[in-house]
């Protein structure tokens, strides 16, 4: 790719199609970003998650999360976030930040609900809210269902806790290295038109 002034839109052009990759591809680099928020100590927290969807037109990536989750306390305290893409074959980084929005038991997430798998329904089953404190190494999904998908009734027990987060994109650092010389655009999306600056790697 030439990286000439001009090519900033084929740039923006090769984000996205990687970004729709991550989705599609469970063995793409970017279906599992890292997403990192700010917890009540202001300290970063941060935690690999899945790509679930992207939406070019609306600038927004989703994952899908439990309610009782600790990010969700750390999101109504303060909605920014960042995500975090590495390519390692193509040398590729992407620093996205975004501004998150929280969906339980909304037409959002009843969509996503009905594209969600009964073992991925499994995981909001857990008795027990993410990050509890336990004697034992366990999850706390119901003994009846260990090694065994739940039934479609028994799933629906977990949509109370299944979230989707929505995390509309504010700006995206692009950074490409390459024996002949790294590469570093920053990309602005919070006025009328994306603004593009380069910067030094």
């Amino acid at each position: 790719m030439s990286l000439n002034n001009e090519n900033f839109q084929s740039i923006l052009e090769n984000i996205n199609e990687l970004l729709k990759l991550g989705v599609k591809n469970r063995d793409h680099s970017f279906h599992t970003p890292v997403y990192s928020t700010y917890n009540q100590n202001n300290f970063i927290s941060s935690r690999v998650v899945v790509l679930r969807k992207y939406d070019f037109d609306s600038l927004t990536l989703f994952f899908h999360t439990d309610i009782r989750s600790p990010k969700i306390i750390e999101l109504k305290d303060n909605a920014h976030s960042n995500f975090l893409f590495y390519a390692y074959k193509l040398k590729l980084q992407l620093r996205i930040r975004t501004v998150s929005i929280i969906h339980n038991q909304n037409n959002i997430t009843k969509d996503a609900w009905c594209l969600t798998s009964l073992q991925s329904r499994k995981c909001y089953l857990s008795q027990k809210k993410p990050s509890s404190k336990t004697r034992y190494a366990e999850d706390t999904i119901p003994k009846n269902l260990i090694g065994i998908n739940p039934s479609k009734e028994e799933g629906e027990k977990g949509f109370k806790n299944f979230t989707v987060i929505e995390n509309i994109i504010q700006n995206i650092d692009w950074l490409h290295l390459a024996s002949s010389g790294h590469r570093r655009l920053n990309i602005n999306f919070e006025g009328t038109k994306p603004r593009y600056d380069w910067l030094i790697p």
